[in-house]
């Protein structure tokens, strides 16, 4: 895992194929399949996984069992704005159109947040090992999505997707680097934000936990651990 300290200063044609298969999970949940909580507001209370009366505890193993996978509390909402000097800036990211995203757009499923760099050594394995694991549990109640951070451009993304084959994750940039800063909580144990870093959130917009370093998502404990969560969401 590479740690970034400048990060900490802030507190407050890409393959058609992939595409158009992002383009039908968003269509879908705009459409009202399976989007549980659509209209929900991000700071409704809600409940985290673990301590959701009646389903159990989720299935902690390998890594999982570990002070770096951090589980958030209740009805935490992930930020969608920050304020600073008098504005309100939103919290978001964009695709290769240009386009603006924010936690807003995956309301109703559950989401898996990965930041990462190109000139990270643990992001080439992070991000090639959830390029797999997407076509396996990505559908209308789980969406997995990566964001580059600024500090990489375009090209650098588009470069590391080809070198890496990485054909099921949709590039998008943290080129302002808010979705980072606000987003990402920081290591548990260095005080500062590192890549990788992932954050699950529930179909409501709240945390439900998060992971700095590789934790092995791919692995039997980790796609257990998703399926759990998917299926209790």
């Amino acid at each position: 895992m590479t740690v970034n300290r400048a990060f900490a200063m802030n507190p407050a044609d890409v393959a058609d194929l992939r595409l158009d298969r992002r383009s039908l999970l968003t269509r879908a949940a705009t459409l009202g399949l399976g989007a549980l909580g659509a209209v929900a507001a991000l700071t409704a209370p809600g409940l985290a996984l673990a301590q959701t009366a009646g389903v159990g505890s989720p299935p902690l193993a390998g890594k999982f069992d570990s002070p770096y996978y951090m589980q958030f509390q209740p009805g935490q909402p992930v930020p969608v704005s920050v304020e600073a000097q008098g504005y309100t800036f939103p919290v978001e990211w964009y695709d290769t159109s240009g386009t603006a995203w924010t936690i807003r757009d995956y309301l109703g499923t559950v989401t898996l947040i990965q930041f990462w760099r190109t000139r990270c050594p643990a992001c080439v394995l992070e991000v090639p090992a959830l390029d797999k694991l997407a076509p396996q549990l990505e559908g209308l109640k789980f969406r997995l999505i990566a964001i580059a951070l600024r500090e990489d451009s375009l090209s650098d993304i588009e470069r590391f997707y080809a070198r890496y084959q990485i054909r099921n994750l949709e590039i998008l940039h943290d080129r302002d680097h808010l979705a980072f800063s606000q987003i990402a909580p920081a290591h548990p144990y260095y005080g500062v934000r590192s890549t990788p870093t992932t954050v699950l959130v529930d179909p409501r917009g709240n945390y439900i936990s998060a992971y700095s370093g590789v934790p092995g998502w791919e692995k039997p404990e980790g796609v257990a651990l998703l399926k759990w969560i998917i299926d209790n969401a």
